[in-house]
């Protein structure tokens, strides 16, 4: 009697996940709620032109893209990932997960990961939960959805938060942003850091923060002040061990 066997796909494992135990001094630098263009070099989210800066540098970083604005510029997943960068699901609206059904909760992952699918993003992603929210019950509902755990490969938190958002909100400088990030990673020494190339919140504050985004200019002063520190920058995949 001969034995079939069964090759499976991965399934992605929803556990969130963090940064803490890289080595001291590795940083992952991702990025939410985008994607997001700007005409001209002012504020507002210009998400190529910060996937360019990195890919010059060498640093890869993971964008976590909401799909309502991947509906509005399909064209700059496939572009952010032809520079060597991860595209991620971040769902579709931004919405709290907690607060919603479990139907609503997945087809917020599925219609990302399909819209993304179609701009040419293969191959299970990343996900990262809104503001990191996840408990057991979107746990489990997440994990009944097999679509879901096919297209996926982990869940990723965050371990350094230097707030760039208000510093958009409040029209800060880059360097305000970049000083408060150099705090948080002096204190924290290693872990993934979030930062947002846009903004995926409705209405206001969401449209002063998207509109006063300088994510930029402030990773410019970032990058070179972290570096002369001795810290080094690495992968998502580096979070997975």
């Amino acid at each position: 009697m001969s034995s079939e066997v069964v090759h499976t796909r991965p399934m992605m494992d929803t556990t969130l996940r963090f940064g803490s135990h890289l080595p001291e001094g590795s940083l992952v630098l991702t990025f939410d709620d985008g994607p997001g263009a700007t005409t001209g070099s002012g504020r507002g989210p210009r998400t190529i032109e910060l996937a360019q800066y990195l890919a010059e540098e060498q640093i890869e970083a993971t964008f976590f893209m909401c799909g309502k604005h991947v509906s509005d510029h399909r064209e700059i997943p496939s572009e952010v990932m032809a520079l060597g960068h991860r595209v991620g699901n971040h769902t579709w609206s931004h919405r709290h997960l907690p607060d919603l059904d479990g139907d609503s909760i997945r087809e917020e992952l599925r219609s990302t990961r399909a819209l993304l699918a179609e701009c040419g993003v293969g191959g299970p992603i990343p996900f990262r939960p809104p503001w990191g929210e996840w408990d057991q019950r979107i746990d489990a509902e997440v994990n009944a959805d097999q679509e879901i755990l096919a297209g996926h490969s982990a869940n990723y938190g965050w371990d350094i938060d230097g707030m760039d958002w208000q510093c958009w909100w409040n029209m800060g400088t880059p360097q305000e942003c970049a000083d408060s990030y150099l705090n948080h990673i002096r204190k924290t020494g290693s872990g993934v850091v979030l930062m947002h190339d846009s903004t995926a919140d409705p209405g206001r504050p969401g449209e002063e923060m998207r509109a006063g985004n300088l994510a930029v200019d402030a990773v410019r002063i970032l990058v070179p002040a972290l570096r002369a520190e001795g810290f080094t920058f690495v992968p998502l995949a580096d979070v997975d061990g």
